[in-house]
């Protein structure tokens, strides 16, 4: 038998003791006429393993598509599903189109590592399908609009929600304990991320990048829910448009404007560097489409500035996920290769910064 052979049997065996662990966890839950079938692999996240699936919950249902996210473990940026679970019921109370959360797994409930379980919705996220095939034409242009309405809702969720209301007490304290603004007590956040993953090297463009955005951090002008890591790649479309807006566990309380300066990251173009918001249309028109939903005025110079700080953020979490391939602790080729492109974030900031 082949190493490939052999892992792939392996994973196979691990899969289909998700499986059973699921079912006996939604028999428990509806009871026990629940079969879970059609039980595959999906593309995830860097923080959890998705999983596709089948099942009837109430008696007598027709079989509906499920999926489960499950903790992987290992990463170097964690998430909590059991906070995600909840941010997904605080964004749908809000209006933001994501699939219905249904039900949540801590550790011990059979799966062995926590979980939750959500309806599944339509669509693709493969960004290079959205911006290059011909059949997404029409969502092209339709695209930037429904993302400006769903993300002034995401600005507009109740911070007393369940779900939000521990990310309101986090972002209070990081700011108390050092007397910071908002951006400043994020900035502070990120460069002790970049501490523990950077391995001891210097990184001295991210170093240098982390003191100008500490100089330049905008004064405070209101806080909200910010998703954390909205972008194209974590948005459902179909050939009519957004399906659903996905994976909430970057999420935290903080400037609105931060999750617009993301969703400009070049990274996030996919080779469409002419049209910087998201390889679909123009920073202006994006910020434009923004206001006109509800969101908040876009400053040009404090959209900039969460431009710089979202390329300074993903060159962290990069580099934190090429440490956990080569540590073992999640062996993956792709967390290896996005690694290697840190030289251009770098010099992306470096543009950035110069023009500002």
């Amino acid at each position: 038998m082949t190493e490939a052979e052999t892992t792939r049997n392996a994973d196979d065996g691990d899969e289909e003791r998700l499986r059973r662990g699921l079912q006996e966890f939604l028999r428990a839950e509806y009871g026990s006429h629940v079969t879970v079938s059609g039980f595959a692999r999906l593309a995830g996240g860097a923080s959890c393993d998705v999983f596709g699936f089948e099942a009837a919950l109430e008696m007598g249902e027709v079989p509906r598509a499920l999926v489960v996210r499950v903790d992987a473990g290992g990463r170097a940026v964690g998430s909590d599903r059991y906070r995600e679970f909840e941010l997904y019921k605080a964004a749908e109370a809000g209006g933001v189109r994501v699939p219905h959360a249904l039900c949540y797994g801590a550790e011990d409930a059979g799966l062995g590592r926590a979980f939750f379980v959500m309806e599944r919705v339509g669509g693709e996220a493969i960004p290079r399908h959205l911006l290059r095939d011909p059949a997404y034409e029409h969502t092209r242009r339709v695209l930037p609009e429904q993302l400006a309405v769903q993300l002034a809702r995401t600005h507009a969720v109740d911070l007393t929600h369940a779900g939000v209301a521990p990310l309101v007490r986090e972002a209070d304290a990081l700011g108390a304990s050092g007397g910071l603004s908002q951006a400043r007590a994020v900035v502070a956040c990120w460069t002790a991320v970049l501490d523990d993953v950077g391995a001891g090297h210097p990184w001295p463009a991210l170093a240098w990048t982390a003191r100008w955005l500490d100089r330049h951090a905008p004064a405070d002008s209101g806080r909200t829910l910010v998703h954390g890591d909205f972008r194209v790649g974590n948005a459902l479309f179909d050939t009519e448009g957004l399906t659903a807006v996905l994976d909430w566990e970057l999420a935290h309380v903080d400037d609105p404007i931060e999750d617009l300066g993301w969703f400009c990251v070049r990274s996030w173009r996919f080779g469409a560097d002419d049209k910087e918001a998201g390889g679909l249309c123009s920073r202006d028109e994006f910020a434009s489409a923004y206001e006109r939903s509800g969101g908040c005025r876009v400053e040009a110079d404090r959209l900039r500035y969460w431009e710089v700080f979202g390329n300074w953020k993903w060159a962290i979490i990069s580099i934190g996920q090429e440490r956990a391939h080569k540590a073992g602790s999640y062996p993956n080729v792709e967390l290896a290769s996005i690694g290697r492109r840190v030289g251009e974030i770098e010099q992306e900031m470096l543009n950035l910064m110069e023009r500002f």
